[in-house]
């Protein structure tokens, strides 16, 4: 009865929602009444081109996403990083939003300027250039020049995402609750909250303002930057921070091939420290949070959200990561799970899925299949996996993903035993 029950209240609060956005809502509902039919028709008809099936719903997909904007395209960078969940169709018509959100009209954001620094906003400026230089999801960054005379990057929250976030959320919850059943195989209510999370921390700025004293805090290795904050000038709709040139991740890659392997090894292995070492990591890996200079150097942008670890949960997610991949001589794999905090299964379950997966799997997939088939070995045996390793292995499956489309060979290498530079 608590499920109906729930299901009534959510459905009660999207019938609200509805009518206040029912644009963008009928757009939605519509979107997946064809994405359905879509597949329907194709699983009548006997048709085996499973494929083609994809790409015309992910097309509507993306279509939706772009006329609806602040939330659905922020769902759309999180889902075009996460080649676990969705199709290849799916990242391909989903890909642009990492770097193609709308902007909009500067007159727009004025009164966001204005209730961050007053009607005399422009006085701490000699230059502010009003076409935005990236427009995400959220937010517009604007590049700008202080009256000290340091460049800038001036990320303005957009008016009114706030409410239509809160709009969102509550047809999120139904539309996972309603694709839960045909779903199974994945669990589409925790993937959902994981978004809704994300983009729940990331509408105030504060808490990237102290994500980012808190990162920049860490001891980085060289050629792993993090922007200077202007703390005075950052708030709840607005953060200040340091203008970083050059390119983003994919076009710098794309113009410099043979860059690919130090620079996505040297990210790679950055993120294997910031989980294994400093507990406390950059949890939205997209490319275009990644900016590479002249001299390679590659600076990490967006800290809307961070994943935190315990010191408890560094050294038990350490051990485990590593103890898996052969970095700790022979290990009793399935106390290595226990104690990481993953509830459920047998002794010899566990033991002999990490064998399976790190062996045979090893072999012959890439490591990033190979740690996607053991989530999915584990949910298939109702093992409990803790939200935490969820949030690990879906950065780590992102960040392999780079490498999968560079054809950069992995190496789960701890940090401190790789060579520097």
């Amino acid at each position: 009865m608590g499920g109906l029950r729930d299901n009534v209240i959510l459905g009660r609060q999207a019938v609200s929602s509805l009518f206040a956005g029912r644009g963008r809502y009928v757009r939605a509902l519509t979107t997946l009444a064809e994405v359905l039919a879509i597949y329907g028709r194709g699983k009548a008809s006997g048709s085996h081109d499973l494929m083609d099936q994809h790409a015309r719903a992910a097309e509507r997909v993306a279509r939706l996403c772009r006329h609806n904007g602040a939330t659905w395209v922020k769902a759309a960078q999180f889902f075009s990083c996460r080649p676990d969940i969705l199709p290849q169709p799916y990242i391909d018509a989903l890909a642009p939003f990492q770097n193609e959100a709308p902007a909009l009209h500067f007159d727009q954001l004025k009164p966001v300027l204005i209730a961050a620094f007053g009607k005399d906003w422009t006085q701490r400026f000699t230059a502010f250039d009003l076409v935005p230089a990236a427009t995400a999801s959220i937010a517009q960054v604007h590049r700008a020049t202080l009256v000290s005379g340091e460049d800038v990057a001036v990320k303005i929250r957009m008016p009114d995402v706030a409410r239509l976030f809160e709009q969102d959320s509550r047809i999120f919850r139904l539309l996972a609750r309603l694709l839960a059943p045909l779903v199974r195989e994945l669990d589409v209510v925790q993937i959902t909250e994981q978004l809704l999370t994300m983009t729940a921390t990331e509408l105030d700025f504060r808490n990237e303002a102290e994500n980012l004293r808190r990162f920049a805090r860490q001891p980085h290795p060289p050629g792993i930057a993090v922007p200077p904050l202007f703390d005075a000038l950052s708030g709840e709709q607005v953060l200040v921070t340091g203008w970083v040139p050059g390119h983003r991740l994919r076009e710098y890659l794309d113009a410099h091939p043979e860059q690919a392997a130090p620079l996505l090894n040297r990210l790679f292995a950055s993120y294997l420290q910031q989980v294994t070492r400093f507990g406390i990591y950059q949890a939205d890996p997209h490319p275009g949070n990644f900016i590479v200079d002249e001299a390679g150097c590659i600076t990490i942008l967006d800290y809307g959200v961070i994943g935190r670890l315990t010191p408890d949960e560094v050294r038990r997610y350490s051990r485990l990561l590593y103890g898996l991949m052969g970095f700790e001589g022979d290990v009793d794999a399935a106390e290595l799970f226990r104690q990481a905090g993953f509830v459920g299964g047998n002794a010899q379950t566990l033991q002999a899925l990490s064998q399976y997966v790190l062996t045979d799997k090893l072999k012959n997939e890439h490591p990033v299949q190979a740690v996607q088939a053991l989530l999915d070995a584990l949910r298939a045996e109702k093992i409990q996996i803790p939200d935490s390793y969820i949030g690990i292995s879906r950065v780590l499956i992102t960040l392999g993903g780079f490498l999968m489309a560079y054809k950069v060979p992995f190496d789960w290498t701890p940090p401190e035993r790789r060579a520097v530079g």
